[in-house]
């Protein structure tokens, strides 16, 4: 119980400071059926491409034609590696949601697993974020530091030292065996972290907000596997058959991930309520170079060598684990497998620097909690556009 109560305080923590005694504010407007997309258009080369305008998209929920109501472009320069570990364009002191709104630049919430991450792999996890932090973060860019168990993080801040002197105090959990009870226990914690924690972030308004996750399992995972099993499945959320369904108790194996659906479900919807992207990134690496990630741009489920490394590599998480269904459900993608992490990172920064932000009031104005999909056309033929492939509705 100790434990559970240090994580919620965590929560707590963040989402005060956030707030800094003002009353909550949803990213979402007032009317339950206003949705919001990052979006990201390519060129042939890869390149973002700027000069597009509302008139060149189309946004469709379900097969249906929606209205675009808001449109604005998003673009930060990119950070500069060089820059020193002290620089900090931002002024010290308490980031106010005001002040977080009004930045110029990025916002991160660095999420590290100390529930789950062994301690033979403290360092490595330790390497991922410092490396993140040293050369991905630009002066005006804002990060928070946070353990799933509630140990001493930092809040949000542009200065370097602060951070990274965070990160320092990680450690990663003792490789024991550890009953079903507190198993269960860390799974569910954790899975109320990133609820919390995306809540929190959704007070943000304007931005798209990035949570990467460096972790090994969150530990609960959504019943579609049960029903289904893994081989020849699609993590799309829309390929459940009942996304609200409440999955209680343990699962028969004392080793397998427990089955908590809803509370992993609730996670996702914060999560997409509050325009937050989630990244996995799986720190015990892998003897083959090369990561895996969904097959578009990180939306739309994991494609078949994910579903076949799931199978034969004992120790990594199920594909139903909230480790990739997060963050295919939310529009960001999951790492594991691979020693490079530096190509996650770098397309982190780049998915976190240049986006459309399309708004649009759903025709569809039930409050169900059912899942919607969305697909976007755009104008011009030569480009490819990527976004988030869907979101779950409010609940009545």
């Amino acid at each position: 119980m100790r434990q559970r109560a240090a994580a919620a305080t965590a929560a707590v923590v963040l989402a005060s400071a956030l707030a800094s005694g003002q009353q909550p504010t949803p990213t979402f407007r007032a009317e339950v059926n206003y949705v919001q997309l990052p979006v990201r258009a390519l060129d042939a080369r890869g390149n973002f491409v700027r000069d597009l305008k509302a008139s060149d998209f189309q946004v469709y929920e379900d097969g249906q034609l929606q209205t675009i109501s808001n449109f604005r472009l998003v673009d930060f320069p990119p950070p500069n590696a060089k820059a020193s570990p002290a620089a900090a364009a931002v002024a010290p002191g308490l980031m106010t949601i005001e002040k977080l709104e009004q930045l110029d630049g990025r916002v991160y919430m660095l999420l590290i697993d100390d529930y789950h991450v062994g301690l033979q792999y403290s360092a490595r996890a330790k390497d991922i974020v410092r490396g993140f932090v040293r050369d991905r973060m630009a002066a005006n860019d804002v990060a928070a530091v946070m353990m799933t168990s509630g140990a001493k993080g930092q809040d949000f801040t542009s200065d370097k030292r602060l951070l990274l002197a965070a990160v320092d105090h990680f450690t990663g959990a003792l490789d024991a065996n550890e009953p079903a009870q507190i198993k269960e226990l860390k799974a569910r914690t954790t899975v109320k972290v990133f609820a919390s924690v995306a809540g929190a972030l959704a007070q943000i308004r304007g931005r798209h907000k990035a949570l990467i996750y460096v972790g090994t399992s969150v530990g609960c995972r959504v019943s579609h596997e049960a029903a289904t099993g893994i081989r020849g499945t699609d993590l799309q959320p829309g390929a459940y058959d009942d996304l609200s369904s409440a999955g209680t108790g343990a699962a028969p194996d004392s080793n397998a991930p427990i089955l908590c659906s809803e509370q992993t479900w609730d996670a996702a919807r914060a999560a997409i309520q509050g325009d937050v992207s989630i990244y996995s990134i799986d720190p015990r690496g892998g003897q083959v170079p090369g990561w895996i990630s969904p097959t578009v741009d990180g939306r739309g489920g994991p494609d078949r060598a994910r579903e076949r490394m799931a199978l034969v590599e004992p120790g990594r998480p199920s594909v139903f684990d909230g480790f990739y269904v997060l963050p295919d459900a939310t529009g960001g993608f999951a790492v594991t497998g691979t020693n490079a992490f530096n190509q996650a990172l770098d397309r982190i920064v780049r998915e976190s620097s240049s986006y459309y932000l399309l708004g649009y009031s759903s025709t569809n104005d039930k409050g169900d909690g059912k899942f919607r999909k969305t697909a976007i056309k755009v104008a011009r033929s030569d480009l490819q556009v990527f976004y988030r492939s869907g979101y779950l509705a409010r609940r009545p």
